[in-house]
């Protein structure tokens, strides 16, 4: 009995003093705005922190995040750069950085909502999770017309929630033997969107992160080596370049592309279309070891009816993203 009574003690101040779990804290940048919209950030920023909240973890405050931007004088906040996210870690006490891009709002008849986003881990500046989600009120439309989403609100909200789905602190495993680093630069662009090169990059990023053939470099950190190396980059490198990307990232490939087009189709009641190339060079042996082309529009996949279309431009620019990556992880690295 006496023993019995011990044990039970003993687990009871055991539990009595145990504290609770600690939230995983985060920074939330202010996403880049990369439409024409201006109102889109005071739409959809609250409803990220909500969600990632009610996921359990611990936001910064705005008014410590917007101090520590405003000393660093940071410009852009759709990325960050190893130092500057190991001093945000320091500072902030952070785990890491939620960084991310609105490429489409349209608060229309049929809205339309696409958000890019990445996580960064503030110790070493490399990526824990990415995605992207982009839909139209119409996609969730079901048989007899039921389903589809009429307001921006709900949009917003339903986007958010698809994009965080996956979210995670812990990336998922790779062997690191079997899979090669990847720096992707700015992609050019041809096109009459005017962010449209800015958004297939960072497309890039988060296709080559859940593809486990790769290990992509946080965009910060290119965008730092190239202000470092004051590098005029207009689609094309130099031996000098590949080299000092190659030494100072230690990365096994580099990734240039165009953006040939990328329509969304809404001036001209035509179904959306883009068309990319890119390159992929071998860092280690500055050449050219692949390259591809894909056009796509938003029409080519229908079934029957209005089965299989693609109604968002962005949807149209992931799956061709999506299919240039598949191709290109079929390769023999030489």
């Amino acid at each position: 009995f006496f023993l019995l009574f011990a044990l039970f003690f003993l687990f009871f101040s055991h539990s009595e003093a145990a504290q609770p779990s600690q939230k995983i804290k985060i920074a939330l940048f202010p996403f880049e705005n990369l439409t024409d919209d201006k109102t889109a950030l005071l739409q959809i920023m609250p409803v990220l922190k909500s969600q990632l909240e009610r996921k359990g973890f611990e936001i910064v405050d705005n008014n410590s995040l917007n101090k520590f931007l405003l000393k660093e004088r940071v410009r852009s906040t759709g990325y960050i750069s190893k130092n500057l996210a190991q001093k945000m870690g320091k500072e902030l006490n952070v785990k890491a950085i939620f960084v991310g891009s609105i490429n489409s709002f349209y608060p229309q008849k049929n809205p339309q909502v696409g958000l890019l986003a990445r996580l960064i881990d503030s110790s070493d500046g490399a990526l824990l999770w990415a995605n992207h989600v982009s839909a139209t009120g119409e996609d969730f439309t079901k048989i007899l017309g039921l389903g589809t989403v009429k307001t921006t609100d709900r949009l917003v909200f339903l986007v958010v929630d698809r994009l965080l789905a996956s979210f995670s602190v812990t990336p998922f495993h790779k062997v690191k033997e079997l899979t090669h680093r990847i720096a992707v630069m700015p992609f050019q662009n041809k096109s009459k969107h005017k962010d449209a090169g800015t958004i297939a990059t960072y497309m890039f990023l988060v296709e080559l992160f859940q593809n486990k053939e790769f290990e992509p470099i946080e965009y910060g950190e290119i965008r730092r080596l190239i202000i470092d190396l004051r590098a005029k980059y207009k689609g094309e490198l130099d031996y000098k370049s590949i080299k000092a990307l190659s030494e100072t990232l230690d990365v096994d490939g580099i990734i240039v592309g165009t953006v040939e087009s990328y329509s969304d189709g809404l001036d001209s009641s035509s179904p959306p279309e883009v068309a990319i190339s890119a390159r992929l060079i071998n860092a280690r042996k500055n050449r050219i070891i692949w390259s591809d082309s894909i056009q796509l529009n938003g029409d080519e996949g229908i079934v029957v009816f209005d089965w299989g279309r693609i109604r968002s431009v962005d949807d149209v620019a992931d799956r061709v993203v999506t299919k240039l990556i598949q191709r290109m992880a079929t390769i023999k690295w030489q």
